[in-house]
């Protein structure tokens, strides 16, 4: 370009007969192409031009009816490190559209049907891609919902055989109960009639004189002895009623294997005396046995590690394999029954030498026909067994069993909901220059069913950002593939015709043409410009947003939320401001309602709340959102999920 530079254009007056738009058009086009620096031979010899050609258009003679010629002086400019911008490009794209409708209208009209046709062309284009992405994202969710209802179908099946297993539980507890307050009936009605017989026994002796003083006191006191050895008894089968029916309610309490394990060792520390309880359960390849609780057993026994191989004789592998209890009531019980299942001999002495265990329980756990593991109670003096004692220890193995394997489904399937839930939940927000967001999820703790609370943010076609906070009231896998059809149907909407008010009529479009309306679904709803924090925003049902100043004062908005999605009535809009240094929180109920806690005494205890907030943790959203959370959750069993959303925007 310096060879260039050195041979600067001259050129002509323009014609004082032009038009004023020729005139400005030709002025503003010399003025670009002098800026070159390279005469017009030079330019014509580098480009497919003849120079003729040029010096019309440079003097305005002729004004070209495409944008070639411009297009190439200011590429040449960009390359020469001179650029200039779009709206200089603009403005003179303006200045020669202007001046061919005066010099040649009929190419201008040419010219401006081509304009057109090319923009309805790139639109139809931009259309087409938008389309094939809407229906790719659709069969994709379509998918989403045939696994949804699948995983709906299998749950339910799964759900519906426990509930019957449960019934038949509660049934045999009942009869089980019922046939201990008869044996109890009976033994007291025995008791009573034994003191009665042997009162009339006492009386015909004493009246006949057939024994001596002597004699008669001793009858006596067998007669007492009798009557106290029958009533031991009888509060002995009533203290082992009392004390299954305390570890069944429990075990029926207890959610996760954990809790469970707990509870047996509850048991069998208080209900048996046991100085150990320890917990087993068979590998997935039913070989080995698995130590839930390591410390129930102590370091130098018969087992030798929390793994225990079935084919390894012990208490609780022998349970196992025989699926009947085992019995130790003395060291040597214990070693004759090991030996006889194969047991090392010198294994089983240094055992017994080295451990300071005198008596042992081993209980298989028995469900539906199959062995789930096996329990371990241990105890340092000797432990007399009797008939009794062993209906209540096999009784106690069969609730510990269902406790178990109910516990065991329970985290299975609350494992499964959750994962099944936070997949509807975006994997990030949006980054916004001008913008920061941030957001809180926490499922409910009371329940195995997923939730349909939702939250959701992105950026529109014109650089503003959505967020939104939803909620499908109720539980289940229903909850939530509503919550993911509202949340596909809300941002198809939304990229379309983003106005608050226009996408929540469309919802309720959306949700009027289903056949059915089984759930009620709030939803918050806003449009955000970055930077600047102006937007609008619509409520349906769903409680007001929270927007907090740079100074920690909560300020609720106090628009109408109007109905739930799906509700007849009209949508309306409100304008909401999030000014710099100020942070909007969007919220689902379970922040604010709870069984204890109605909506405006949550509403008011949430204002409450931002006022005792630092002012380091008012100026970052996601520790306001953290704030928010344990304060608002303190104190209260959480028995719904939470959502939240914040937008602030920095100062």
């Amino acid at each position: 370009m310096s060879e260039i530079a050195r041979r600067p254009v001259e050129l002509a007056p323009l014609s004082p007969e032009l038009s004023p738009q020729v005139v400005a058009w030709a002025g503003e086009l010399r003025a670009q192409f002098t800026a070159l620096g390279m005469s017009i031979s030079l330019f014509c010899r580098l480009h497919p031009i003849d120079k003729g050609t040029v010096s019309r258009y440079l003097n305005g003679k002729r004004v070209p009816a495409d944008r070639w010629f411009l297009d190439k002086i200011l590429t040449i400019r960009a390359s020469a490190d001179a650029p200039v911008t779009d709206e200089v490009r603009a403005y003179l794209v303006g200045l020669q559209m202007a001046a061919l409708q005066v010099a040649h209208p009929h190419e201008y009209r040419v010219r401006k049907v081509s304009d057109a046709l090319e923009i309805a062309v790139t639109s139809w284009k931009e259309a087409e891609r938008y389309a094939q992405a809407l229906e790719h994202q659709l069969t994709e969710r379509a998918r989403t919902l045939q696994d949804l209802r699948t995983e709906t179908e299998r749950l339910r099946a799964a759900w519906d055989h426990d509930r019957a297993r449960y019934h038949e539980e509660i049934a045999s507890l009942d009869r089980e109960r019922e046939l201990a307050r008869d044996r109890a009936r009976q033994a007291e009605h025995r008791v009573q009639v034994l003191a009665d017989l042997l009162d009339r026994l006492e009386a015909q002796q004493m009246a006949r004189g057939e024994f001596p003083a002597d004699t008669d006191v001793t009858a006596q006191r067998e007669a007492e002895e009798m009557r106290d050895r029958l009533t031991d008894q009888l509060g002995a089968a009533a203290l082992r009623t009392a004390r299954l029916q305390g570890a069944t309610a429990m075990l029926a309490e207890a959610l996760t294997v954990e809790q469970a394990v707990q509870v047996i060792i509850d048991v069998g520390r208080t209900a048996l005396a046991a100085d150990r309880s320890a917990v087993a359960l068979v590998d997935i390849d039913r070989t080995a046995l698995k130590l839930v609780n390591s410390g129930g057993i102590p370091g130098v026994l018969e087992v030798p590690g929390e793994i225990i191989p079935l084919s390894h004789s012990s208490v609780m592998t022998m349970a196992v394999n025989s699926r009947r209890p085992v019995f130790a009531e003395s060291p040597e019980s214990l070693r004759s029954q090991l030996v006889d299942t194969g047991g090392d001999e010198e294994v089983i002495t240094s055992f017994l030498a080295h451990s300071d265990e005198r008596a042992w329980v081993g209980l298989p756990l028995l469900t539906a026909g199959h062995v789930l593991g096996a329990l371990r109670f241990a105890f340092t003096r000797p432990r007399k067994i009797s008939h009794e004692d062993g209906v209540f220890l096999e009784a106690l193995a069969g609730q510990c069993a269902l406790a178990l394997e109910r516990a065991t489904l329970f985290e299975g399937k609350h494992w499964t909901a959750e994962t099944l839930q936070r997949s509807l939940l975006p994997d990030r927000l949006p980054v916004v220059r001008g913008l920061v967001l941030a957001q809180r999820f926490r499922s409910g703790s009371r329940h195995v069913q997923v939730g349909g609370d939702w939250y959701d943010a992105f950026v529109l076609q014109d650089g503003r950002v959505a967020a939104v906070v939803g909620d499908v009231m109720g539980k289940g896998v229903k909850a939530v593939v509503e919550a993911g059809r509202i949340r596909n149907a809300m941002r198809a909407l939304a990229l379309t015709d983003p106005p608050p008010a226009a996408v929540l009529a469309g919802l309720d479009g959306v949700l009027g043409n289903a056949e059915e309306l089984e759930q009620i679904t709030t939803l918050a709803y806003m449009v955000v410009e970055p930077g600047t924090g102006e937007g609008a925003l619509a409520l349906a049902g769903h409680p007001p947003p929270l927007l907090v100043s740079p100074q920690g004062v909560p300020l609720l908005h106090e628009g109408e939320p109007s109905t739930p999605l799906g509700w007849p009535g009209s949508r309306r809009q409100f304008r909401f401001c999030v000014p710099p240094g100020h942070t909007a929180v969007l919220y689902s109920n379970g922040l604010v309602e709870n069984r204890k806690r109605g909506l405006d005494a949550g509403l008011a205890e949430l204002c409450s709340v931002v006022t005792e907030a630092p002012l380091e943790v008012v100026g970052s959203p996601h520790k306001l959102l953290d704030f928010l959370t344990d304060r608002m959750l303190s104190g209260y069993e959480q028995d719904d999920d939470v959502a939240l959303l914040a937008i602030h925007v920095p100062s």
